[in-house]
């Protein structure tokens, strides 16, 4: 793939990630990289994240939110390919 080839992961980060402001942080790293999008707090005090853009930023925006946040602490992140749904922001759900 390209760099200007179009996918979509959908991304389950685990560990101290809310109360941290984590989901703002999250939103103001995918406007700064172009990236499309959401993101939201799940019941088990995990977080979601639906996330559009070219291959190579995508990988920029998950290496971000493994080791960027000041406050948060992740223990793991998961990301599979999903379909691509054509998004034009990134939002806070919830």
């Amino acid at each position: 793939m390209d760099k200007g080839t179009l996918r979509a992961i959908r991304i389950v980060v685990k560990g101290r990630v809310q109360g941290v402001g984590f989901r703002y942080w999250t939103r103001s790293l995918a406007k700064s990289l172009k990236v499309k999008g959401w993101v939201r707090n799940l019941a088990d005090y995990s977080v979601e994240i639906f996330a559009e853009a070219d291959t190579e930023t995508l990988g920029e925006f998950v290496y971000a939110l493994k080791h960027e946040h000041p406050y948060a602490r992740v223990e793991s992140l998961n990301s599979e390919e999903v379909r691509v749904r054509g998004y034009k922001d990134f939002i806070i759900e919830n």
